[in-house]
């Protein structure tokens, strides 16, 4: 006797299919509860350490405050710990920039990635004292925080929020920033690190990554070594940016210029006959000398302009002020080199029109520095779509953007120019930064690990 078995073939089929899709889904869900979690934790350990940079013109020393060199040395243990294989080399520099080099894992040939992010944190808004507090499941309405400032959805600040309903917020008490820029993107690059030194499935071409220093006051490019490393990186990724459904593509190439103006304490009653050196009068009208149209209050989109921002006294050997000179701060920001060109040829004009009105003051610049170099320049051509692509398939879909500003990849590229492609600043969770209303989502921090993995493996499968 032969009995019929109850399941056809097609039965069968889909009910596997079923529940592998089942077993699928709760890995999937428990993988990335066990992300969020380790996300959270770790952000909130790295935001309870105080790291501002210190902002010190004349520095002889680079300057680095106590919390930052305890951050190094906690993301570097951390670093240390998920390495067990000794698959990585770990660096911590004496300067407390961090370098991870992780080689390749596939046979062929592809573009290897360098990832950037920086400890530090601004020392433009109160930094001590800061008290992070998670807000679980938000509810989409104002956030009232403790020292009596609100973050709403309706506000600059907070307007993505509308986007986050049910999602975790960290803020700070509001009398603080919180420190998401940058170690919203500290946070990301460790886990990601983790991630790729724990998966032996995750394809990949060489990855590096570099923590650094006191790039809030301009000078993380300051102090890279870039023999650690060795070779350039075809690509390179800035995981530092503040706007959730951008990425930049090109910034200001922005250089720094300073003048001094040398005056006298001849009696100008017959200043003619003695040699009246006014510096003041000649710096002001060396300031008056930049059209009203290059300010930047009448600049936009892709417009540079010319900023004379500060005008003071020099200070003698003693820290005294000397009464009788000026020193005057002047930016130049353009994205078109043409447009760079016309500015320094202008400045250089102007210097030469002050020389001759002000025949007794000693004029002269004294400082030119490249500070931030246009990424768009010597960026790969293949990696917006790249980027695209990523973003989208990990569910946070980002488009290019041109930034009126410079981060980490602009320094580089300026300080580097044959070593360090111009780099993509991409989300990394931060917003409103700078700023007591600064705060983060942790939910998109795990999101922005998805992209970072998903540009891997592009790169991999790059054509």
């Amino acid at each position: 006797m032969v009995t019929a078995f109850p399941y056809s073939a097609a039965d069968i089929i889909e009910k596997h299919e079923k529940r592998s899709k089942e077993v699928l889904e709760k890995l999937q869900k428990n993988r990335q509860s066990y992300l969020k979690n380790l996300m959270q934790k770790r952000f909130l350990t790295y935001v309870g350490i105080e790291s501002q940079s210190i902002d010190e013109p004349s520095m002889t020393s680079f300057p680095l405050s106590t919390g930052q060199k305890v951050l190094a040395y906690k993301i570097g243990a951390e670093l240390v710990r998920s390495n067990h294989d000794s698959i990585a080399k770990i660096t911590l520099s004496d300067d407390y920039y961090i370098y991870v080099d992780i080689p390749s894992n596939v046979e062929k040939e592809v573009p290897s990635v360098l990832f950037m992010a920086h400890m530090d944190v601004t020392p433009e808004a109160p930094g001590k004292g800061i008290r992070p507090i998670v807000h679980e499941n938000y509810d989409g309405g104002d956030i009232v925080l403790p020292a009596g400032i609100t973050l709403s959805p309706n506000s600059p600040q907070g307007a993505h929020l509308k986007d986050l309903k049910g999602k975790t917020i960290i803020t700070s008490d509001g009398s603080t920033l919180l420190g998401a820029d940058d170690k919203t993107g500290c946070a990301v690059l460790v886990t990601l690190v983790e991630e790729i030194l724990r998966n032996p499935k995750l394809k990949h071409g060489r990855v590096m990554v570099l923590l650094s220093q006191n790039e809030d006051v301009g000078k993380a490019a300051l102090r890279y070594d870039p023999s650690i490393f060795g070779d350039s990186p075809d690509v390179v990724i800035d995981v530092d940016g503040d706007t959730y459904d951008k990425f930049s593509i090109a910034n200001f190439t922005a250089i720094g210029q300073t003048y001094y103006f040398k005056g006298n304490k001849a009696h100008p009653n017959d200043g003619k006959n003695s040699g009246f050196a006014d510096a003041l009068s000649a710096a002001a009208y060396f300031m008056g000398l930049v059209p009203p149209e290059l300010n930047p209050g009448a600049r936009e989109g892709e417009e540079g302009y010319v900023h004379c921002y500060s005008l003071t006294h020099p200070l003698d050997s003693a820290g005294k002020a000397i009464e009788s000179d000026y020193v005057v701060k002047v930016r130049l920001r353009y994205f078109d080199p043409e447009e760079g060109d016309y500015q320094k040829k202008l400045m250089e004009d102007n210097l030469q029109r002050v020389q001759a009105a002000f025949p007794f003051v000693e004029s002269s610049m004294t400082d030119n520095q490249m500070q931030y170099q246009n990424i768009a320049y010597s960026m790969p051509s293949y990696l917006p779509d790249l980027i695209m692509k990523a973003s989208k398939e990990a569910g946070m879909p980002m488009t290019p953007k041109k930034s009126r500003g410079g981060t980490t990849s602009a320094m580089m590229a300026a300080r580097f120019p044959d070593r360090m492609p111009g780099g993509s600043d991409v989300y990394s969770g931060q917003n409103a930064e700078h700023s007591c209303y600064e705060w983060c989502c942790v939910e998109e921090m795990c999101g922005v690990v998805n992209v970072m993995e998903n540009i891997i493996r592009q790169l991999v499968n790059l054509k």
